[in-house]
């Protein structure tokens, strides 16, 4: 695989996926969707802010160093983050994962025991629903990696993993998140593991515009540590890349893009949209070797629910453009019967592509096959 491909060969995993950030379906009675409110609740709270960006593109190609490729995401996101490290831990060489859980965690029981087990649905005492899964994720992983459906789970030693999970979460159990940090471990990660702010459900960083605490749309919270507002993107990217240039609080440099998801197999059969966004520094634009970030949101996260705000207030773009990191950010679509049961917009981490997909977190799954159907081409 050539350097300049790296990019278009993690596109069509972001096309693949569908988006993960939460840690539910929405699709049964008393569900919150994976992010702590209802769609209907959520589309009151956050109206699209969509801000100036460039027209609608096919994703270029870029020099990427196949070194300092990276997948993080939040909520569902962050189930999905999960499933595309270790299903491709030979492409992905890091993970960062706020609220999510262990890989496989839904297992073969849909979106039932997603809820029950892993995240989704809370219960009368604020806390969120957990049965742990730990044992039978890591039976599955050892023997998928056997059987080569997966990269070999060997690839996970020694590779950086970023953890964040609030003590104030009542959508995924923090016991989740303790679960998912002693599975890496397990396999030689690197994990550095932040779990004692007092954050409600929601992705960490500077722009968030909820308080720590808040749990509600667009689950974008802003920490302190120390007096200071706290910058968890820094945290792991530094985990990742080593000492980063600093921050851009200005005016960015690079080009934040929509770009063409069908392109990759994105269609409303895999709940995806036919959009989705990229920001680019004018230094990978220009030719330099750069790395490469897969930002995935979560459930009620999508841009015709809250706009540009998953993007703009991730905090990533402003590392991104001073230490050279093309980042994509996959979207989805909230569909119904007789479709994909996703009303919620959540990527697929329990088999909802075509009503249930047994190898969802699979290389040979509907959403991850379009990484192997490129990868073939």
């Amino acid at each position: 695989m050539t350097k300049a491909l790296v990019l278009r060969l993690a596109s069509a995993v972001a096309a693949a996926i569908g988006l993960a950030a939460c840690g539910g379906s929405g699709n049964s009675a008393g569900s919150d969707g994976g992010l702590g409110t209802s769609a209907k609740a959520s589309a009151a709270l956050a109206s699209p802010t969509a801000k100036a960006r460039s027209h609608s593109v096919k994703l270029q190609r870029y020099q990427i160093d196949p070194a300092k490729v990276f997948v993080a995401g939040i909520s569902s996101g962050g189930f999905a983050a999960v499933q595309m490290h270790v299903a491709h831990s030979s492409t992905f060489k890091g993970a960062a994962v706020y609220a999510g859980g262990v890989y496989w965690c839904a297992a073969a029981g849909g979106a039932a025991a997603a809820l029950a087990n892993c995240g989704g649905l809370t219960l009368p005492s604020n806390q969120a629903s957990y049965n742990s899964t730990l044992t039978t994720s890591e039976a599955y992983l050892h023997a998928q990696s056997f059987l080569g459906t997966i990269d070999p789970a060997a690839n996970l030693r020694g590779q950086p993993v970023y953890l964040w999970s609030g003590t104030q979460d009542q959508v995924v159990n923090p016991r989740e998140m303790a679960d998912l940090d002693s599975e890496y471990r397990r396999y030689g990660a690197n994990v550095h593991f932040d779990n004692t702010y007092p954050a409600a459900h929601g992705w960490e960083s500077p722009n968030g515009e909820l308080p720590c605490g808040t749990l509600g749309s667009p689950y974008m919270v802003r920490c302190s540590a120390n007096g200071a507002v706290y910058d968890s993107v820094q945290t792991w990217l530094t985990l990742f890349l080593g000492p980063l240039k600093p921050r851009n609080d200005g005016k960015l440099s690079g080009t934040l893009s929509s770009f063409d998801q069908t392109e990759f197999g994105a269609s409303p059969n895999l709940s995806m949209s036919p959009t989705g966004s990229v920001f680019v520094p004018k230094a990978c634009a220009q030719g330099s070797k750069c790395g490469l970030v897969l930002a995935l949101h979560g459930c009620l996260q999508q841009a015709s629910l809250i706009g540009d705000r998953w993007v703009t207030e991730a905090g990533i773009n402003e590392w991104a453009d001073t230490n050279k990191l093309v980042v994509v950010y996959p979207d989805t679509i909230a569909s119904f019967a007789p479709g994909p049961i996703n009303p919620n917009a959540c990527f697929d981490w329990w088999g909802y592509s075509n009503q249930y997909d047994p190898n969802y977190a699979l290389k040979s799954g509907l959403q991850m096959s379009v990484f192997t159907r490129w990868c073939s081409a």
